[in-house]
């Protein structure tokens, strides 16, 4: 009875040490863009986010954490372990994921140049329809990247890789005919060996269409974070520090791939979500590209 009245007693004495509380991370938005050198896919995105979140009228800030494919993305910011991911507009296994329905590069990432090894190149630039390019050639593709199921749907041969780097070896090696790559991934990937940058070429002459970029995916432990977000991108789209930094990223490697001088044959099978606001998906119209990116002249004076 004794010990237990002194343990009482022992629990109700001040120590004179402060409690030790971990550091508050409100305000903090974790984003997984930390890349390996070379590889320069993440960057837009994230400084896109930083200028949402600047825009936003909230205290946020980024924290950019160590990038991860679609599929680790996707099970961390389901736990909470990062608060937001990129995917596709058209992932369809995302879970409590909370999308910001704005692409962050108005489309441009459906815009895409054929990769091929020089022999089979010829071939390639001759193709004439979608339904062709179907029938004739494989594809490859990263198993973890989100819209595979969507190319399967429409019938494409695809062979898959089980990592980015891997894919390029297995072109150079044969096991497939071609990569489908972004205008704004292949900049980067022809200046790295390891990737395009060694035995393989753009096709010339064709390009393919399809209504695909990359949303802002929310953790559904922050759900807070996308109205923040959708509400800052809409100011820097109206305010024009978008079109800004889309320019400074894209512009010369739209302006290279000549899009007016290829073939750009669309993907009428791909299946595009319900919601998909497609006004913003106006990469290929040149009038608008033209508003967004070139500050309107100042009007002219009119001699009295």
């Amino acid at each position: 009875m004794r010990l237990l009245a002194l343990l009482l007693l022992s629990l109700l004495i001040p120590t004179g040490r402060a409690e030790v509380r971990p550091p508050s991370t409100a305000g903090i938005v974790r984003f997984p863009s930390l890349t390996e050198a070379g590889d320069e896919r993440m960057r837009f995105a994230g400084e896109l986010l930083a200028l949402c979140l600047e825009a936003s009228g909230e205290p946020l800030r980024l924290r950019p954490v160590q990038a991860m494919n679609q599929q680790r993305g996707r099970e961390a910011a389901l736990r909470g372990e990062v608060d937001v991911i990129l995917l596709p507009n058209t992932a369809h296994e995302t879970g409590a994921l909370l999308p910001v329905k704005l692409p962050l590069r108005r489309g441009l990432l459906g815009v895409r140049l054929l990769l091929a090894r020089p022999e089979t190149a010829e071939a390639l630039m001759h193709v004439e329809s979608s339904a062709e390019l179907i029938r004739r050639f494989r594809m490859g593709y990263d198993r973890s990247w989100q819209d595979a199921w969507a190319f399967e749907t429409m019938g494409f041969a695809i062979v898959y890789g089980n990592n980015y780097p891997g894919l390029f070896d297995m072109l150079r090696a044969g096991r497939f005919d071609f990569l489908s790559r972004g205008i704004n991934e292949l900049p980067a990937e022809l200046a790295e060996p390891r990737l395009a940058g060694r035995g393989l070429v753009v096709v010339p002459g064709i390009a393919l269409y399809y209504p695909l970029d990359d949303y802002f995916w929310v953790s559904p432990q922050r759900p807070e974070l996308q109205a923040a977000i959708e509400r800052g991108f809409l100011r820097v789209l109206e305010d024009g520090r978008y079109a800004t930094l889309f320019d400074q990223h894209y512009g010369r490697a739209i302006r290279e791939a000549r899009l007016d001088e290829r073939s750009v044959l669309h993907l009428p099978g791909y299946p595009v979500p319900p919601g998909t606001p497609l006004e913003h998906f106006d990469v290929l119209q040149p009038e608008v590209s033209r508003a967004r990116l070139v500050p309107p002249a100042p009007p002219e004076a009119v001699e009295g």
